[in-house]
């Protein structure tokens, strides 16, 4: 893989990128929907949905009203929040990878779609927050859901240069919303996208691990 020069900032997406948090994800959702009265059982196969801002996947996955989606939120995030991560693990090299970075003066910062405040206590519990400059995550309310709006806020509120800046990712969302604020962007497969996924997304790189990742960004 060739290097890439100019960067300096890296925006990093959260679950499948840095985290595996897929059962941490599944049982807030299954719990979610079992406190509505409604039939949990497809829930365990939400692996293509982790991701997508939570109103879509409550909405067009579930059928669910626009009030019966907004409860089911706040009754997933209040059993996410309660379960401080049990379930969720890093990824491998990861750790080791956002220091190396950090070392090499690269500023990172975390966009996602879980809401800012929720991104900062994953970060937090699983001690991953010294490595960032900021987060940009979504909004509580409808401002702020889709991925492209959570990139063009992070550029904006940390002042950064779409030029210099780059997205890493593992969902054609992360892709899309990089060039639609003028970022190329990485895709990673070890994540919840997939090839199909990525085929179509057309990112500018792809790393199989997240040594591929430092690959790029090592000066040559």
């Amino acid at each position: 893989m060739a290097s890439m020069n100019g960067v300096r900032n890296l925006l990093f997406d959260l679950d499948g990128t840095l985290v595996d948090s897929r059962k941490t994800i599944v049982d807030s959702i299954r719990h979610a929907l079992l406190s509505g009265g409604l039939d949990a059982s497809s829930a365990t196969d939400v692996q293509s949905l982790i991701g997508r801002p939570l109103y879509e996947i409550f909405t067009g996955n579930y059928g669910l009203s626009r009030s019966r989606a907004l409860e089911a939120i706040d009754v997933y995030r209040d059993y996410y929040d309660s379960l401080d991560q049990a379930g969720t693990t890093v990824y491998p090299g990861v750790r080791d990878g956002l220091a190396e970075l950090n070392a090499a003066g690269y500023r990172l910062f975390l966009a996602t779609v879980k809401p800012t405040r929720i991104a900062e206590k994953v970060l937090a519990d699983l001690d991953l927050r010294a490595h960032f400059d900021g987060v940009a995550g979504a909004s509580m309310g409808p401002e702020r859901r889709k991925k492209t709006a959570i990139i063009a806020f992070a550029l904006s509120e940390y002042g950064l240069d779409p030029a210099s800046s780059l997205m890493i990712g593992d969902r054609d969302q992360d892709i899309d919303g990089a060039r639609e604020n003028g970022l190329p962007a990485i895709a990673v497969s070890w994540g919840f996208g997939g090839t199909e996924e990525f085929e179509r997304a057309r990112p500018a790189y792809r790393a199989d691990r997240f040594e591929d990742v430092l690959s790029l960004l090592r000066p040559r």
